[in-house]
C-alpha cells in the first residue's frame, strides 16, 4: 500500500490565503513522515526555490507547480524542463494580466494537470448538467496534457456522495482520479488563521477566536479512510514522474553590442593605460594577468556592460562612487573608469575579486546618487531591451508589531491597548523572543489574559508573507528575453520583477547587477552645485583630492559629523586613539573599527607613534606589513604572506585566505601543513613559519577587505575636504538630504553650524523656499521645515510670491493666500516659526491677530471668488498689540521647528555655563563618561519603581541645539523634586547608559537650578 503524498500544499506565498510558511510545511512533512510533498500556490511560483531547497535538505522528493483559473481551477505540476518553461510563461502572463485559455491549453507539455472537481464549471456542467459542450472542452484539455487527473478533495462524510459521483464520471469517461485535498494550515484548529488573513485582506471585522477546519496535514491513516488506494497510489505515481532539476544554468550573460568583446576590452584598457602614462612593465604584466583570467572565464562582456553604464552616469552628471568592495582591486576596472583606484598604488589584490577558482559570477557593486539611481536602471532597459532586464523581488512578512496592529484592527481591539503592546517591544524581534527577552512586554502579557489573547492571536499570523516588493539594488540582465527562463511579475510601472529572490538567481546563471543608492553622493552633488553658484567654482567630485592635509586634519580633530562612514561616536573615539595623519591611516581606521579588530587600534597607534617597537619575522614579511606597522589589518595581507612566504600562486593564496577564515578543523590542519611546508621549502625555519601561520589564523576572522576600505576612505576624505574648505555649502547639503528634525544627526549638524559661528536663520515668508539655502553668513531654513507646513502649501506660497511679488505685511499674506488653503493652524505655525519676523517683530501680536486677519481675508473676496480691491477694506487692517514673552516665543518656536533659533534663555547664562564646563545637549548625546549639560524642562513624567514602589522621573530637557530625555532615579528624585517644574532652567551632571539596554538613556547624577 502506497503512502499518501500531499500534493496540493498552498503556502503563504499565496498572500493572505494560507497559514503556512515554508518552515511550517517542512516541519509537518517531517513530523507526518510523508514520503514526498508538492507545492501549488495560486498563479505564482514565488515559493518554489525555498520549498525545493528545504525539501532537498530533508532528503525528500518533491513536485512543484501552480494553480490557474478559467471558470475551473487547474493545478499544473512540472515534471521536466519543457514543463518548467511552459509554467514560467503561463505564470508570467497571468501576472501581466494577459493569460487566456487558448494560450494555456497550448502550453501544457511537460506539465501534469489536475482539475479541481469540487467547485467551478466541472461540478455544475459535468456532474449536475452533463453538458455536452463542456464534456468536449474537457476531452480537448486532456488531449493536450501529457498527464491529466480529476482531483478529489474530500474533507468530510457529507462529501463522500459527491466524490462517488466524480468517481463514476471518471470511470465513464476514462479519466483517473487522484487524492487531492488542499492544505493551507498545520493543524485543524489553525483554520482560524485563514479567517484572520481573509479579514486582513478584505479589511473586515471579525469576532471568532476559535475555529476548526479540514485543510490541514492529517495523519496517513486518516487519508486512507477518505480516499481509495488507487487515488493515493496516483499521488506517488505523479511524484515518480518528476525529472525536473531546479539548479541548472538557465541564465546567459548578456552580450555587449560590439563585434568582438575580447578585443574591445583589451584595446580599451591598453589605450587608457598609455594615456595615463602607466604603460610600464609592472602595469602591463598586471593587465595581462587580469585579462587572461577575465577572458578565460568569459566575463569580458560583463566588464564592458558595467563600464558602459558607469560612464553613461558620469556623462549625465550622476555621481558615481569611487568603487565598492573587492572590485577596486582590479586594474581592468580602474582602466575602464568603473573604479577610481589604481590597485598597484595600494597593493590591492585582483584575486580577492576574481580568480579562476571562483565558481560564482563577478560582482561589481556600483553606488549612484540615490535621487537618480532609477535613471540608471531605465538606461539599461533602453539599451538592451526591457524584455532582457528585470528587477528582483523581495517579500514583506508580517512582523511582530504589524501582527499586533492587524489583530487589533480586525478584532476591533482599542488602539491604545495595541499601542501599549507595540511600544513594549522592539523592531526586528519575534513575539516569542520579545516574551523571553523583554521584561516590560512579558509583564504586560502576564498581567491580564486579555493581553495574552491578543498576543496569541497575533502569533498565528506572524511571519506570513503579506506582499512583495522590489529589491533596492539588484537588477538582472539576460542575453535572451527573461520571461523564457524566469517567471516574472510586474512593478507599478509595469517593469519586470523576478518571481525569485536574489539568492536563488545566481546559481541558475543569471547575471545580477547591483545598482546601489547612496544618499552621501546626493549630498556631495548638492554641495558642489552650491559651491558653483556661490563661488563660481566648477569643482568635480572626481577631482577632489583625497589626501588633502586640511581634510586629514579635520578627521584627526574628530570633526567628522556628516562624513561618510566615520561620524559615529565610537569612530570618533577610535580617531582620538589612532590620530590619523595620512590617507593610509584613514584606510586603516575604516578597516579596524569593527568588533574584533578594535583591540588593534591602540596597538596600531602606539607603533605609529614609535611608542611600541615594530619587528618583522623576515624582510618578505616587512614589505607586506610595514605600511601597517606590523599589524595584520587586511585580507589582502594574508594572501600576500601566503604568496611571499609559502610560494602560493595568487589563486592558491586567496583560497588559503578563505580556508583559514572558516576555522574548520580539518581545513585548518590541511592549510597549516601546506603553508608550513611551502615556507620551509622557501628557506624559512619551521618555528618562523608556524608563528606566522598562528598569527594569520588568529587574525583571519577579523581581516577586512582593503579594496573596500580604500574606496570608502576616498569618499570620507573628499567629504572632509568639502567640509573644511566650503563649510556652509557642506552643511546646507547635509541638512537638505538628512531625514529631518527627528534625526539625531540633524540636531548635531545644526549644533556644529553654531560652533563654527555660521548663523541659522528662521524661515522667512519672503525668502525661504522648499530647500535649505545659503543666506549671507549662514543657512536659511525652508518653509516646509515648519511642522504642519506641507510641501504643497510651501509650494503655493513660493508660487504666489514669484507671480505677484513679495508679501508686504501679515494681512497682505493672509489675503493673497486665503484661497490656497491657508488656515488658522498654518498661520499660527508660521508665526511661531518666525516666518513673519521681518514683516512685524511681535509674534504675540500676530498670534492675537490671526483670526481677525482671516476674517479680513474672507471679506476681501466677492461672491464670485474674485479679490476685492477696496481701500475701505485695507483701512480696516490693524493689529491687536500684545506684549511678547520671550520664553513663550521660544517654547512655541521649539514646537514649530523642533529647535530654538532666534534666541535662547541659556545664552544669557553663558558665564555660568562656562564655569560649569557645560556642553550643549547635542554634545552631551555624543559624550562618553560624565558630562555637564543644561537646558529647559519641557515635560515631566513621574512613575513608581516596580520593586519598591519608589518615585522616579523622566524629564525632557531642551536647548537651542536639541532635546534629550533624562532618567532620574529615586534617591536623586527625592532631593531634586522642587526643581523639577516645567520651564525651569536646570543644569545636570550625568552620563549616557549604553550598556546592552534596549534604549540608551542619560542618567542624572546631580540636578541644580542654573541660577544656583
Amino acid at each position: 500500500m502506497a503512502n499518501f503524498i500531499p500534493l496540493r500544499i498552498i503556502s503563504g506565498y499565496s498572500f493572505l490565503r494560507s497559514g503556512l510558511n515554508i518552515p511550517k510545511i517542512i516541519e509537518s512533512v517531517k513530523k507526518k513522515d510523508y514520503p514526498a510533498a508538492g507545492l501549488a500556490d495560486f498563479n505564482v511560483l514565488f515559493g518554489v526555490p525555498e520549498f525545493i531547497k528545504q525539501m532537498e535538505k530533508i532528503k525528500k522528493p518533491f513536485i512543484v507547480g501552480a494553480s490557474f483559473f478559467f471558470e475551473d481551477e487547474y493545478v499544473c505540476y512540472v515534471f521536466n524542463e519543457e514543463g518548467y518553461r511552459n509554467i514560467i510563461n503561463i505564470s508570467s502572463l497571468e501576472e501581466e494580466g494577459k493569460l487566456d485559455y487558448e494560450y494555456f491549453l497550448n502550453h501544457l507539455k511537460g506539465l501534469a494537470v489536475i482539475l479541481e472537481t469540487k467547485y467551478g464549471e466541472f461540478k455544475e456542467k459535468a456532474i449536475e448538467e452533463n453538458d455536452t459542450s463542456y464534456l468536449k472542452k474537457l476531452a480537448k484539455l486532456s488531449s493536450f496534457c501529457d498527464i491529466f487527473y480529476l482531483g478529489l478533495e474530500v474533507t468530510n462524510k457529507d462529501e463522500f456522495a459527491y466524490a462517488n459521483k466524480v468517481r463514476e464520471f471518471a470511470s465513464n469517461h476514462s479519466y483517473k482520479c487522484i487524492a487531492f485535498p488542499r492544505i493551507q494550515y498545520q493543524k485543524k484548529e489553525d483554520a482560524l488563521i485563514l479567517t484572520m488573513v481573509n479579514a486582513i485582506e478584505k479589511d473586515l471585522k471579525i469576532d471568532v477566536k476559535k475555529e476548526e477546519g479540514p485543510s490541514y496535514f492529517m495523519d496517513e491513516k486518516d487519508y486512507h479512510k477518505i480516499y481509495k488506494s488507487e487515488e493515493i497510489d496516483a499521488t506517488n505515481e505523479l511524484v515518480k514522474l518528476n525529472n525536473f532539476k531546479f539548479d541548472i544554468k538557465r541564465g546567459e550573460l548578456l552580450h555587449y553590442p560590439v563585434a568582438d568583446s575580447k578585443k574591445s576590452l583589451e584595446n580599451k584598457c591598453l589605450i587608457v593605460l598609455k594615456k595615463l602614462g602607466k604603460d610600464d612593465e609592472r602595469h602591463l604584466n598586471r593587465l595581462k594577468h587580469e585579462l587572461g583570467v577575465i577572458l578565460e572565464l568569459g566575463y569580458e562582456d560583463y566588464f564592458l556592460i558595467v563600464a558602459d553604464y558607469v560612464n553613461y552616469a558620469k556623462k549625465q552628471g550622476i555621481l558615481v562612487g569611487p568603487g565598492r568592495g573587492s572590485s577596486a582591486g582590479s586594474l581592468v576596472a580602474y582602466l575602464l573608469n568603473i573604479t577610481e583606484v589604481d590597485p598597484l598604488d595600494f597593493d590591492l589584490s585582483f584575486e580577492r575579486f576574481l580568480n579562476k577558482a571562483r565558481k560564482t559570477m563577478p560582482d561589481i557593486d556600483v553606488d549612484f546618487m540615490d535621487t537618480r539611481r532609477d535613471e540608471m536602471v531605465q538606461y539599461v532597459r533602453e539599451k538592451y531591451g526591457a524584455e532582457k532586464v528585470s528587477n528582483i523581488i523581495t517579500f514583506q512578512t508580517i512582523q511582530a508589531k504589524q501582527s499586533l496592529r492587524d489583530v487589533g484592527r480586525i478584532y476591533d481591539y482599542p488602539t491604545r491597548h495595541i499601542d501599549l503592546l507595540c511600544k513594549s517591544i522592539t523592531d526586528q524581534i519575534s513575539l516569542r523572543e520579545a516574551y523571553k527577552k523583554l521584561e516590560a512586554f512579558r509583564q504586560l502579557v502576564d498581567s491580564d489574559p486579555y493581553f495574552l489573547e491578543i498576543v496569541s492571536l497575533a502569533s498565528k499570523i506572524e511571519n506570513l508573507s503579506r506582499q512583495h516588493g522590489v529589491h533596492p539594488a539588484g537588477v538582472v540582465l539576460n542575453d535572451k528575453p527573461i520571461k523564457e527562463v524566469l517567471p516574472i511579475s510586474l512593478d507599478i510601472n509595469e517593469n519586470y520583477i523576478s518571481q525569485y529572490e536574489s539568492e536563488y538567481l545566481e546559481e541558475q546563471g543569471f547575471l545580477k547587477m547591483d545598482f546601489l543608492s547612496l544618499r552621501t553622493l546626493t549630498t556631495i552633488d548638492i554641495c558642489l552645485k552650491l559651491i558653483k553658484k556661490n563661488h563660481e567654482k566648477d569643482l568635480s567630485f572626481y577631482d577632489i583630492p583625497y589626501d588633502d592635509k586640511e581634510a586629514i586634519n579635520t578627521i584627526r580633530k574628530g570633526d567628522t559629523a556628516g562624513l561618510f562612514q566615520i561620524e559615529s561616536s565610537g569612530m570618533k573615539q577610535a580617531i582620538k586613539i589612532l590620530q590619523p595623519s595620512a590617507f593610509s591611516d584613514v584606510v586603516a581606521l575604516i578597516a579596524l573599527f569593527r568588533p574584533g579588530p578594535q583591540d588593534n587600534i591602540k596597538d596600531y597607534a602606539l607603533r605609529k607613534e614609535g611608542k611600541k617597537k615594530v619587528t618583522f619575522l623576515s624582510e618578505d614579511v616587512k614589505k607586506i606589513l610595514e605600511s601597517t606597522y606590523g599589524v595584520l589589518i587586511y585580507q589582502e595581507q594574508i594572501s600576500a604572506l601566503a604568496t611571499s612566504m609559502a610560494n602560493y600562486s595568487p589563486t592558491e593564496a586567496d583560497l588559503f585566505r578563505k580556508a583559514v577564515s572558516k576555522k574548520e578543523k580539518a581545513l585548518l590542519e590541511s592549510s597549516e601543513k601546506d603553508f608550513i611546508n611551502g615556507s620551509v621549502k622557501k628557506g624559512y625555519e619551521y618555528k618562523v613559519a608556524k608563528k606566522m601561520f598562528d598569527d594569520i589564523v588568529k587574525f583571519a576572522n577579523y581581516g577586512f577587505n582593503k579594496s573596500h576600505a580604500v574606496v570608502y576612505a576616498i569618499t570620507a576624505t573628499r567629504m572632509a575636504y568639502l567640509k573644511y574648505h566650503y563649510p556652509l555649502e557642506f552643511y546646507v547639503a547635509l541638512l537638505t538630504t538628512s531625514s529631518g528634525v527627528g534625526d539625531a544627526k540633524f540636531s548635531l549638524y545644526l549644533s556644529e553650524l553654531k560652533k563654527r559661528n555660521l548663523k541659522i536663520y528662521n524661515p522667512d515668508i519672503n525668502e525661504s523656499g522648499l530647500l535649505f539655502n545659503v543666506k549671507e553668513d549662514g543657512l536659511l531654513l525652508p518653509l516646509n521645515y515648519v511642522k504642519g507646513i506641507s510641501n504643497l502649501i510651501a509650494s503655493k506660497i513660493v508660487d504666489e510670491r514669484m507671480l505677484n511679488g513679495p508679501f508686504t505685511d501679515f494681512f497682505s499674506f493672509t489675503k493673497r493666500m486665503f484661497t490656497q488653503g491657508i488656515n488658522e493652524g498654518i498661520l499660527t505655525k508660521l508665526v511661531n516659526a518666525g516666518a513673519f519676523d521681518n514683516l512685524y517683530p511681535s509674534r504675540s501680536t500676530l498670534r492675537a491677530t490671526v483670526k481677525y486677519a482671516l476674517q479680513f481675508a474672507e471679506l476681501s473676496y466677492g461672491s464670485d471668488g474674485q479679490m476685492i480691491l477696496d481701500d475701505t477694506l485695507e483701512n480696516q487692517k490693524n493689529y491687536f498689540v500684545e506684549k511678547d514673552d520671550p520664553l513663550e516665543n521660544l517654547n512655541l518656536e521649539y514646537e514649530a521647528l523642533g529647535l530654538m533659533i532666534s534666541d535662547s534663555p541659556l545664552k544669557y547664562k553663558k558665564d555660568i555655563l562656562r564655569k560649569l564646563h557645560a556642553v550643549s545637549l547635542t554634545e552631551a548625546k555624543e559624550s562618553n563618561g560624565d558630562v555637564t549639560t543644561a537646558g529647559i524642562i519641557s515635560a515631566i513624567k513621574i512613575i513608581k519603581t516596580r520593586k519598591k514602589g519608589e518615585s522616579m522621573a523622566f524629564i525632557k530637557l531642551f536647548d537651542e541645539t536639541d532635546e534629550m530625555e533624562i532618567t532620574i532615579f529615586p534617591s536623586l528624585f527625592a532631593k531634586s523634586i522642587q526643581k523639577l517644574e516645567k520651564n525651569n532652567i536646570i543644569y545636570v551632571i550625568g552620563h549616557y547608559d549604553r550598556h546592552e539596554s534596549e534604549k540608551e538613556s542619560f542618567v542624572a547624577e546631580k540636578i541644580e537650578n542654573l541660577e544656583e
